[in-house]
């Protein structure tokens, strides 16, 4: 039965026989290790009942309609799944890791509410692990982050402080090798035979009994294509004879690839309408025809019209301008943190710029949180004026009804001048930089790469960093808190 935790024991209750109380389990708060900040922010989250209740109740949406919450599949509680997904990002794990930890870290295993006289030798699934945690969902942990940030505040005393952000983007990589429109179409290929073969053995159809055989002689192909390089000779004789053996084998490549298209279009025609490959085979038939204009037309193929990945088919092909790195093959992220360190919000950025998100996370993070004064800007961020001659800036400062720190690109006029040399201005501009390192933990924590598969895991896992990073940001308050009150006690 699928419960949360606090059904086993309620706070402040006698723990039983090998299951201590989740608010009396003590840490080392000299530890500088992302687990014990981590635990210490779910402990605290755990141990206040105005915090935990909320956050029991947004877990429980995790439970859907068709599973009911008295007959729910044999797994592990919601409290514990809440745990293990933070973990796995705060700490930056993958499921083997978190597996691992899950079995044999004390800790971790008291956190959960396991008895470790009865279960301290049990140990859980990789694919149970896997099964619930990705129950997890993009909106339950955008409200869990609220909540978290809110209480962190609570903390810090700040609660009704006036909050002055920065803001800024960077780019998390999704689960994509880098793309030639070669390996993109043998990656077509793989799977249109792949596929095929298993319809084929289901349904005991023929035509797909060498298909190992089919792919490792396109795989040969491609291999001998791939270490094929045109001629730097200044004979223009040498040049084109060495073109010419190229694109025959070119030709050899389109041929055998059109030639496996057209025997999966046939075979697509005697199986169930229920199994659809169509996408597949379109994708296919993209990939030849770009190969073709690119090589044999010399045409050069619009950005809007290419595909980096077959399966992670939102992933964007982004030059920042990085010293050292060339491109970059995922999709921006902006966020927008606090002058305390939690992430208010963040926007993954799909087809947009800097330019286009900046009034929208800035709506976006007011309506989250009504006391944000001000907020911090690059270059970037600035917009050209529209028709009715507002451009970014303008548009943000009616909402926060104060001048925002958002510098502009090219030559600024008088007034523009004044205005970013005012001291606030200036002030504000010197602190931005300080959202780098607020970049730098999420990237050292998971978002450096995302594991997942399909865009709408992408997205999950970005939600789920973000509030990873604010539980974790709650943890090493509660260790400042402590170690002040032992200098405290020992002064």
């Amino acid at each position: 039965m699928r419960k949360l935790i606090e059904n086993k024991f309620n706070v402040g209750e006698t723990p039983s026989l090998g299951i201590p109380l989740i608010e009396n389990i003590s840490f080392d708060i000299r530890s500088r290790d992302e687990v014990t900040k981590t635990l210490l922010g779910l402990q605290e989250i755990y141990k206040n009942e105005h915090i935990r209740k909320p956050v029991f109740s947004i877990l429980e949406e995790m439970i859907s309609e068709s599973i009911s919450k008295n007959k729910g599949r044999k797994g592990m509680s919601l409290w514990t799944i809440f745990v293990l997904g933070t973990l796995r990002l705060s700490c930056n794990w993958n499921y083997d890791n978190l597996k691992e930890h899950f079995d044999n870290h004390m800790l971790i295993r008291q956190m959960c509410g396991i008895n470790l006289f009865l279960d301290g030798t049990k140990v859980t699934s990789l694919q149970t692990i896997l099964d619930n945690v990705a129950l997890f969902t993009e909106e339950i942990s955008d409200k869990i982050a609220k909540i978290v940030v809110n209480y962190g505040h609570e903390i810090l005393e700040k609660l009704d402080i006036e909050l002055k952000a920065r803001c800024d983007s960077f780019v998390c990589l999704s689960n994509s090798h880098y793309p030639t429109d070669f390996n993109l179409l043998l990656d077509v290929c793989r799977v249109l035979i792949r596929n095929c073969a298993r319809i084929a053995d289901a349904f005991n159809f023929s035509g797909w009994r060498e298909h190992k055989s089919i792919y490792n002689k396109l795989k040969q192909k491609y291999n001998t294509l791939s270490k094929m390089r045109y001629s730097n000779s200044k004979d223009e004789d040498k040049k084109e004879k060495r073109k010419q053996i190229i694109n025959k084998e070119i030709e050899s490549y389109l041929f055998m690839a059109e030639n496996l298209l057209n025997k999966v279009i046939s075979f697509q025609e005697g199986i169930p309408s229920s199994i659809n490959i169509q996408r597949t085979i379109d994708y296919g038939k993209l990939f030849v025809g770009q190969i073709r204009r690119r090589i044999f037309n010399d045409e050069k193929i619009p950005a809007s019209e290419k595909v980096y990945s077959i399966f992670e088919p939102y992933t964007e092909w982004i030059c920042k301008g990085k010293a050292g790195v060339r491109q970059e093959l995922g999709v921006k992220v902006c966020i927008m943190e606090d002058q305390f360190g939690f992430i208010l919000n963040h926007r993954v950025m799909n087809n947009e710029q800097d330019k286009d998100v900046a009034f929208a996370i800035v709506e976006d993070t007011k309506k989250l949180f009504v006391n944000l004064q001000s907020v911090s800007f690059d270059k970037g961020f600035h917009s050209k004026k529209d028709s009715n001659g507002k451009d970014n800036r303008s548009n943000i400062e009616e909402i926060l009804n104060v001048t925002t720190c958002l510098p502009k690109k090219g030559k600024r006029n008088k007034f523009e001048d004044l205005v970013e040399s005012s001291k606030e201005f200036g002030k504000a501009r010197k602190q931005h930089p300080a959202i780098e390192s607020a970049i730098n933990a999420l990237t050292t924590h998971g978002l450096d790469r995302c594991p997942d598969k399909g865009e709408r895991n992408y997205k999950r896992y970005i939600s789920m960093a973000v509030t990873a990073h604010n539980i974790h940001k709650l943890g090493a308050i509660m260790i400042e808190k402590e170690l002040m009150l032992l200098k405290k006690k020992a002064a």
